[in-house]
């Protein structure tokens, strides 16, 4: 019981601080849009609004059913994404706090190294981001550690100790999906000679089939529900171009001109910066290969995916390994015993890294650094995402509202739910796009002239819908580019 209270308190603080933060990052609008488009598809699955097969096969699969579950057990308004973030954070701080008990650290010194690491820059920038980073940085941690079991025994528990971590990695986050296919070539590095020497094919296959085997269901998902399955929550290509312009705003014309081997270069600096702890742990075990090993090869992964990411463009955007490197800090704490005998270095260090991880980030995420300052100056980060949140509230009230709800999901979030929506995925959407003909009660549609006007279904099918209407309905809401139609009674 003594050692319970310590535990509860420190996840209670790390979950208090971490919902305060993500609260008013989510009022700001830093939000990132793949966070609110996961916020407004788990309102519409908790409310029984979208179809079995999309709800089986969406993606990133854990943060979407964990908040559509979430959202069901909660009451309505509750900023789901947001508590389970802070849920996610709290575990991890009081994981962590009960692991630093067990391998020995003092109670002061232990309780102060878990708030350096769960609350370090990186860590937040990721709570920021909504559930799919932070279960992506939790995956990351479980990984780590794994890498130390395996190259120490490699027997069965810790090949299947990797093998989960990395099937959990590749369904919270497409960057998680990166470093599962990074790690298949350092595998040699991380498992025990002995056994690796035995039965290389064997291990592999054992390490992989968890993963392969997952994607194959998704896979026969997308076949026996077609056009449901692999419902992508992300947008891989837009998270490159922003993470992409903002490394030109920062770099210029790159670091060596090719953006992959600057997304890698940024990876090592950012953990040099922001994990110092890390480059003098690896020179105390400098000749013990199975504390430098797993260190290598976890920091291989993390370089070798965000050029995988650049290169590919299908893994979104590589900020999201900014989490790294307290992660790892956290992992060679725990694994690495001769570090742990001089704590006031580890301490100093920890520190250091914590602003480091401010530097670290501006070099890492530069257009999220960006944001953030134009936020704390009192500006308005995503001024379409906000109009679209506010025509949501100004639905209230009304239903059977026709709107493309999957080019602006925070007409969701800012609605409260799907229930009273006519989206894409609704036979009257359908329907009035397919015959040009819109009989619903409610039509909204914004601006044509601007970024998500020009991408909005309803306005490509029907140009001059948001100047002059439908015939039969009238105006009731003009603001901020969004215009909301109403049919009379005359026309009923």
């Amino acid at each position: 019981m003594k050692h319970a209270l310590p535990v509860t308190l420190v996840m209670l603080i790390a979950c208090a601080v971490v919902f305060a933060v993500s609260r008013s990052a989510a009022t700001a609008g830093l939000v990132p849009n793949d966070a609110v488009t996961l916020w407004a598809s788990a309102m519409t699955a908790g409310q029984g609004q979208m179809s079995i097969g999309r709800m089986l096969a969406a993606y990133p699969t854990i943060p979407f059913l964990t908040t559509t579950l979430l959202d069901t057990l909660t009451p309505a308004g509750t900023p789901t994404p947001v508590l389970l973030t802070a849920i996610v954070l709290a575990l991890f701080a009081g994981g962590l706090l009960a692991t630093f008990r067990r391998i020995g650290v003092p109670g002061v010194a232990r309780t102060l190294m878990v708030f350096l690491i769960a609350l370090h820059p990186a860590v937040l920038r990721a709570a920021i981001a909504g559930p799919a980073e932070m279960i992506f940085a939790a995956f990351l941690f479980l990984l780590g550690s794994a890498l130390f079991a395996l190259r120490a025994r490699s027997g069965a528990p810790e090949v299947m100790a990797v093998a989960l971590s990395l099937l959990g990695l590749s369904f919270s986050h497409p960057m998680g999906a990166a470093m599962a296919c990074a790690a298949v070539p350092l595998f040699a590095l991380s498992i025990h000679p002995g056994f690796l020497s035995k039965n290389p094919l064997n291990l592999l296959l054992a390490l992989l089939f968890p993963t392969l085997f997952c994607v194959a269901a998704f896979s026969y998902m997308s076949w026996i529900f077609p056009g449901s399955g692999w419902t992508f929550l992300v947008a891989p290509t837009e998270g490159i171009a922003t993470w992409a312009a903002g490394s030109a705003n920062l770099f210029g014309r790159g670091l060596t001109g090719s953006l992959a081997l600057d997304a890698g270069i940024v990876v090592i600096v950012a953990t040099l910066i922001g994990a110092p702890i890390v480059p003098v742990a690896t020179v105390s075990i400098w000749r013990l290969r199975p504390l430098l090993s797993p260190t290598v090869v976890f920091v291989a992964m993390a370089v070798l995916a965000a050029g995988l990411a650049v290169t590919t463009g299908l893994f979104g955007d590589p900020a999201a390994i900014a989490v790294m490197p307290p992660i790892l800090a956290a992992v060679a704490i725990i694994h690495m015993p001769p570090i742990r005998r001089r704590l006031g270095v580890v301490l100093a260090m920890l520190v250091l890294g914590w602003f480091g991880g401010i530097a670290g980030l501006a070099i890492a995420d530069p257009s999220g650094t960006v944001n953030v300052a134009i936020a704390f100056e009192g500006g308005n980060v995503d001024a379409e995402r906000a109009a679209a949140f506010e025509l949501g509230k100004a639905t209230l009230g009304h239903d059977g509202i026709l709107a493309d709800t999957l080019n602006t999901p925070a007409v969701v979030v800012g609605r409260g739910g799907a229930r009273g929506l006519l989206s894409p995925s609704d036979e009257a959407f359908s329907l009035g796009i397919l015959f040009s003909h819109i009989d619903a009660p409610f039509v909204a549609v914004p601006d044509p002239q601007i970024g998500v006007g020009a991408q909005d279904r309803l306005n490509k099918a029907f140009p001059l819908l948001y100047r002059r209407g439908v015939p039969g309905y009238r105006l009731i809401y003009d603001k901020a580019g969004w215009r909301l139609f109403a049919r009379t009674q005359t026309a009923l």
